[in-house]
């Protein structure tokens, strides 16, 4: 049996560096926009999207089109202020009803993966983590070892920045249309459960 799954261990190793997969905890640091700030991240394999705390932001019109301000601390009381368009609204149902989220695209580096990703706005105050990566993040780039945390400080100065969000292998792009997903990004209803 400890043969069987060394083997599997083994195989998985190899298939992540064929693919060129960084392996990362399932907590680390991440760097938002251009490295202005760095929050601590939860890698979450089974959310879709990623979720930024932003419980105060402003929604203003500039140039015909949407944007939102708002404002990160992070875990060492240092702010960093955004405005960024407004891609589009997700709508997220929760045990405790539905709620509308501006959606935002970000640049987030995790280790050494650089990619833009679209992120949506929530108070996530009560929750234990400021920020939920998803696997639109992760996808193609990170794999998650839940054993681990904090395996790699945010280095993205020699990276170049993908679209987390580019068309799929079908060749469909993500329609713009509205979304609808749980609390924690999946498009079942539940609660986030951090």
């Amino acid at each position: 049996m400890l043969s069987i799954s060394l083997a599997l261990l083994l195989a998985g190793t190899a298939v992540a560096e064929q693919r060129e997969l960084a392996i990362y905890g399932w907590l680390e640091e991440a760097s938002l926009g251009s490295g202005e700030l760095t929050i601590r991240a939860k890698l979450d394999t089974g959310a879709d999207n990623s979720s930024l705390n932003a419980p105060d932001f402003e929604i203003f019109e500039k140039d015909d089109d949407d944007w939102v301000r708002f404002t990160v601390t992070n875990q060492d009381e240092q702010e960093y202020t955004f405005e960024k368009k407004i891609v589009r609204q997700a709508r997220i149902r929760s045990a405790s009803g539905t709620s509308r989220r501006p959606v935002v695209k970000m640049e987030v580096c995790v280790g050494e993966v650089l990619r833009h990703v679209e992120v949506n706005l929530a108070d996530r105050s009560e929750l234990g983590f400021q920020m939920l990566i998803g696997r639109s993040y992760m996808k193609d780039r990170i794999l998650v070892d839940s054993g681990e945390e904090f395996t790699a400080s945010p280095d993205c100065a020699k990276s170049e920045a993908d679209d987390a969000d580019r068309p799929d292998e079908s060749g469909d792009y993500d329609d713009g249309e509205e979304q609808t997903e749980d609390a924690s990004g999946n498009d079942d209803e539940g609660e986030d459960d951090e």
